[in-house]
């Protein structure tokens, strides 16, 4: 009993801190333009990834993680308090009904986790890393980690932080985090939905969960961190102008959004780059608008360069990559041919294992055959996913144990960028008109 009661207040402790520092009509104030308009769920998110920040500045500085539970917990309890009227609650039967919804699906998560605590392969390579947060230890220990010490820590750390400050202090309670996390995007993503009948849109979550839920993930892996913050990232982008653009401020919210990523994983910075700079691209603003940002997104990749390579003390990849390897493989037909042929069928059997991707593909083919509106939007989330696609291919061309990184990498590779596309999915089906922006 003692233990259902911690989980579920352990979700009423993420509806508090995540109610903080920002309200939607706070937000607004701040980015809010012609495109955008924060409600109460946006905001929540965005909470979400002001928290991640402040935890990625705090994981520098070996501050205790109780005190920082303590105060950050007392901050967001009275900012809650003090602005309860600014948040614009509306007691109606739907809204109640969704939140109802979205409590139950949640929790009932956390008691899935709670009942099997086996952490996976990467769950034991990654809880090394929680471990040095979990004793306080400095941050430069993460370099003596035994497994994979160049990976990226945040993710370990937000794991660290609510394992350390939950009642039990159970280790999977650390994990809920990336439950929360996730379910928040899935309800940012269907709050796009111009629906008046709630049961549809409730239906349509359900479904969403159905195709992107992976409980092997949830053991200790990180791939869910990476696909909620470009859910996130994809939902602002879906909702932006690119040919008139009058709020600047909401590209830099994007950006920071999908900087998020490179400190979950390694290939984080690949996709923050391909992300980035693509959207940067298609950007119809200033030249010296288009530099400004060019510097800023530059500055962020030597920044995390920099901290990992001369604060923690290693920065690396696990896998080394060079072009020869891939030209060598060119010049030898045979050889290539049999890479490319394992590495399509392994993304075949990935795309019935996570059957997001059958939909964005199919609905990606129904836009260029019947549709044929080849808008601004549409052309940046095609390049997205033909760099993105390209990206796995020449990096799996270079593995040398090339069949059992296809087994136990690819399908999680595909899966941590299909929530990028949930944005395509959005403007497909707002050209159906079954979506409105």
């Amino acid at each position: 009993m003692t233990e259902i009661f911690s989980i579920v207040s352990q979700f009423v402790i993420f509806l508090l801190i995540f109610s903080f520092p920002l309200t939607p009509k706070l937000l607004n104030n701040i980015i809010g333009s012609k495109q955008i308009n924060f409600n109460l769920v946006e905001t929540h998110s965005i909470n979400i990834i002001f928290f991640i920040y402040f935890c990625l500045v705090c994981s520098f500085f070996n501050i205790d993680l109780k005190i920082l539970f303590k105060v950050y917990f007392l901050l967001s309890l009275a900012f809650f308090i003090f602005n309860f009227k600014n948040y614009d609650f509306k007691i109606k039967k739907d809204n109640f009904l969704s939140f109802l919804f979205f409590a139950l699906v949640t929790i009932s998560i956390f008691f899935s986790i709670a009942q099997n605590l086996k952490l996976e392969w990467d769950g034991h390579h990654w809880i090394e890393k929680v471990l040095v947060f979990y004793h306080n230890e400095e941050i430069g220990n993460l370099k003596d980690v035994s497994t994979h010490p160049y990976y990226p820590h945040l993710g370990s750390y937000l794991w660290a932080f609510f394992w350390k400050n939950s009642f039990l202090e159970f280790e999977y309670f650390g994990r809920f985090f990336y439950v929360y996390f996730y379910i928040v995007s899935i309800f940012l993503t269907l709050n796009a939905l111009n629906l008046k009948n709630n049961t549809v849109k409730i239906f349509l979550i359900l479904f969403l969960i159905l195709i992107t839920y992976d409980a092997y993930l949830f053991a200790g892996y990180q791939e869910y961190l990476i696909f909620s913050s470009l859910v996130i990232a994809s939902r602002y982008i879906y909702l932006i102008n690119f040919k008139s653009l009058d709020n600047l401020k909401s590209i830099l919210l994007i950006f920071l959004i999908l900087y998020t990523v490179c400190w979950f994983k390694d290939e984080g910075v690949v996709y923050f780059s391909i992300f980035s700079f693509f959207l940067l691209y298609f950007l119809k603003i200033t030249n010296s608008q288009k530099i400004f940002f060019f510097l800023f997104l530059t500055s962020l990749l030597i920044i995390q360069y920099y901290l990992q390579k001369y604060i923690i003390g290693i920065y690396d990849f696990p896998e080394k990559t060079s072009l020869s390897t891939i030209l060598n493989n060119l010049n030898n037909f045979e050889i290539f041919f049999i890479k490319i042929s394992k590495i399509l069928m392994h993304c075949l059997i990935a795309f019935v294992k996570y059957p997001l991707w059958l939909i964005i593909i199919i609905l990606l083919l129904f836009q260029l055959i019947f549709i044929k509106k080849i808008e601004v939007h549409f052309k940046y989330f095609l390049t997205c996913l033909l760099l993105n696609l390209s990206f796995i291919f020449l990096i799996f061309l270079t593995f040398n144990h090339l069949d059992f990184m296809l087994r136990v990498s690819l399908d999680r590779l595909l899966f941590q960028t299909s929530g990028f596309y949930m944005g395509l999915i959005l403007l497909v089906l707002n050209n159906l008109k079954l979506f409105k922006k």
